[in-house]
C-alpha cells in the first residue's frame, strides 16, 4: 500500500491547475503521484483519482523503466530550485507512446523527497525534426548522386561554409580542410585562379546567377572539371550580405565532350579524304543538316530549311535540279522504299563542274510516312573521267580492230594469194615482175593502214595528256 497522501497548499495553485502543459508532484521514494493538474488529466487519459493511484512507472514504456530508475538514483545530487531538463518517452492510458520534454525541480520538504514536473508534449516538434532530418538526408543523397555541392561565404569573413558534397568534390574530409579564401584559391587550377583573385563583386548582381566552368586540384592531385553557379545576397537593409553558390562535378561531361569533338574531327577528316559529305533531313521540321567547307579544309555544320534555293540544293546544276527534286520526292512517296540513289552534277562557286552520287536511307513512321532521311554524297568526278577515258580507249581499240580486220586483212590476203600462185604455177600465169609489182602495191596499202593506226593511237594519247593536265 502507498503511504497516505500529503496535502499541499500552493499559492500558485491557479497557475498549476490551469497550466497549458501537464504538471504533477510526485514522491521520489515511492514514485507515486501526489498532485496532477487538469492538462495532465486531459492529455494522459487518466482521471485525477486514477492518477493518484498509479506511479511514474505506469506512464513509462516498459523498455524505458531503467531510464527512470537511473534518473531517480541521481535525484538527491541536485540542489533545490534547480530545474532539470531531459527528453523521455511517456505512455498514455490507451497505450500511446509519445515524446515529452521534462522540466523538474525539487520541492523543499522535511519528510519526503518531492519533485515538481512539467511535461511538454513534443510530438509535433519531434515529427518536424524527423522530417527535417529525413529531408536533409535526402538532400545529401541527392547532392551525392548529382555530384552537386553547396557553399556560402559572408563578405566580412575569410571562411566559407561547405556542404559535405562540396568537400567530397574536392576530395577532402571536412576535418582535414579549412575552406578559407587562401586555401580555396590554392585548390583552383593555376590557370583558373584569376576567377577568384579578381573582384567577384564586380561581376555579380543581386538576385542574378553567375555561371562559369573551371578546373580544380583535388586532394590526391588529380584535375577535375566543375561548374559553379553563384549569386550575391543582400541583407534586410539592401546592403551586401554574403555570396552563395553550388558546385557540380562535370568531369565526365567534359571528357565526353572532348571525345565527341575528337570523334567529329576524325569523321570530318575521313569525309574529306573520301570525298564524301553527310546530310540529315528532318521531314517533320523540313530542315536539313549538312557540313559546309569554310576554309583550309575546315567544316562547319549548317542547319537550314530544305528548299530548292537552299545553300545545299542551290549548288546542283540548273539542268539537273528539277529532275533531282522530282525524283527524290517520287521515291519518298513509295512507302515500301527505304534506300535511294541519285546522280547529278554540282556547279561550284569557281564554275567547275563536279559529278556526284547521292545514296540515302529513309526512316519511316508506323504509317510509312518519311520521318528522317540520312544521306551520303560522294564526289565521283575522277571516277567518271576514268570511265570516259576507258570508253574513249575502247573506241580507239574498236577502230584499230576494224582496220586490222578489214583494211589490213585485204592486202595481206592478196600477198598470200600471189605468193601461193607463184609457187605453184611459176610464170605460167603471171610474170615475176608483175607479181612483185602487185605485192609491192599490197605492202604499200598495209603500210598506209599502219600509219593510220599510229595516228589514231597518238591522237588518243594526246587527249589523255590533255585530260591529265586539266
Amino acid at each position: 500500500m502507498f503511504p497516505q497522501q500529503t496535502n499541499f497548499e500552493l499559492p500558485e495553485d491557479c497557475i498549476f491547475n490551469f497550466s497549458p502543459h501537464p504538471m504533477w508532484i510526485y514522491d521520489a521514494d515511492t514514485l507515486r503521484f501526489l498532485k496532477v493538474n487538469h492538462e495532465a488529466v486531459r492529455q494522459y487519459g487518466y482521471s485525477e483519482k486514477e492518477f493518484l493511484s498509479i506511479t511514474l512507472e505506469d506512464i513509462r514504456p516498459k523498455e524505458d523503466i531503467h531510464v527512470l530508475s537511473n534518473a531517480i538514483k541521481n535525484i538527491h545530487q541536485r540542489d533545490e530550485g534547480y530545474f532539470k531538463k531531459r527528453l523521455v518517452r511517456h505512455k498514455k492510458k490507451d497505450g500511446t507512446v509519445f515524446p515529452v520534454h521534462l522540466k523538474s525541480n525539487l520541492i523543499p520538504d522535511k519528510d519526503k523527497t518531492l519533485e515538481l514536473v512539467i511535461a511538454m508534449d513534443i510530438t509535433e516538434l519531434k515529427e518536424s525534426e524527423d522530417l527535417l532530418i529525413l529531408s536533409n538526408n535526402r538532400l545529401n543523397r541527392a547532392q551525392r548522386i548529382a555530384k552537386l555541392g553547396y557553399w556560402r561565404r559572408n563578405l566580412n569573413s575569410d571562411l566559407s561554409e561547405w556542404s559535405d558534397e562540396t568537400f567530397r568534390i574536392y576530395g577532402y574530409e571536412p576535418h582535414s580542410f579549412t575552406p578559407t579564401l587562401k586555401n580555396v584559391i590554392n585548390v583552383f587550377h593555376p590557370e583558373d585562379r584569376h576567377l577568384l583573385t579578381d573582384d567577384l563583386l564586380d561581376h555579380l548582381e543581386p538576385g542574378k546567377l553567375k555561371s562559369f566552368e573551371h578546373r580544380i586540384l583535388t586532394a590526391n592531385g588529380s584535375i577535375r572539371w566543375v561548374q559553379q553557379e553563384i549569386q550575391l545576397i543582400l541583407n534586410d537593409i539592401g546592403g551586401t550580405s554574403h555570396i552563395e553558390g553550388t558546385i557540380m562535378d562535370i568531369t565526365e561531361r567534359k571528357e565526353y565532350e572532348q571525345k565527341l569533338k575528337e570523334s567529329n574531327e576524325r569523321f570530318s577528316l575521313a569525309m574529306l579524304a573520301s570525298n564524301q559529305k553527310i546530310w540529315d533531313l528532318d521531314h517533320g521540321n523540313n530542315t536539313i543538316l549538312h557540313s559546309k567547307i569554310i576554309c583550309d579544309g575546315q567544316e562547319q555544320i549548317v542547319k537550314e530549311p530544305f528548299t530548292k534555293d537552299s545553300s545545299w540544293l542551290g549548288k546542283i546544276h540548273p539542268d539537273d535540279i528539277d529532275r533531282v527534286w522530282d525524283s527524290f520526292f517520287q521515291q519518298l512517296e513509295n512507302r515500301e522504299m527505304s534506300h535511294g540513289k541519285l546522280e547529278y552534277r554540282l556547279r561550284l562557286e569557281n564554275g567547275t563542274i563536279r559529278y556526284v552520287t547521292d545514296t540515302y536511307y529513309v526512316q519511316r513512321g508506323a504509317q510509312g510516312e518519311p520521318i528522317r532521311t540520312i544521306g551520303s554524297m560522294t564526289d565521283v568526278t575522277v571516277t567518271r573521267k576514268q570511265l570516259e577515258k576507258i570508253k574513249a580507249h575502247n573506241t580507239v581499240l574498236q577502230d584499230i580492230a576494224w582496220l586490222q580486220s578489214h583494211a589490213i586483212r585485204s592486202p595481206l590476203t592478196r600477198i598470200m594469194a600471189l605468193t601461193n600462185l607463184y609457187r605453184s604455177k611459176g610464170e605460167e600465169i603471171m610474170s615475176f615482175d608483175r607479181t612483185i609489182q602487185l605485192i609491192d602495191k599490197a605492202v604499200a596499202e598495209i603500210d598506209d593502214q599502219l600509219h593510220q593506226i599510229i595516228k589514231i593511237t597518238n591522237t588518243d594519247n594526246n587527249n589523255e595528256q590533255g585530260n591529265i593536265a586539266s
